[in-house]
């Protein structure tokens, strides 16, 4: 009796989705960078993620 391939072709999508939605997510402000892709870095730094404040407390 064979089995179905369809099972196997849909496990392998779903494999290959998660490593790129990973990649995406782990790499995405590395590739715009290197494809000066959406805006300028400037002083800003062009990243999707907020630097924090720093605080200097006053003496």
């Amino acid at each position: 009796m064979v089995r179905p391939r369809w099972h196997d072709a849909l496990i392998v999508s779903a494999i290959v989705a998660l490593l790129a939605v990973g990649v995406w997510a782990l790499w995405w402000d590395d590739v715009r960078g290197l494809l000066h892709l959406g805006p300028d870095r400037g002083t800003e730094g062009g990243s999707a993620v907020e630097r924090p404040v720093t605080v200097i407390p006053q003496t």
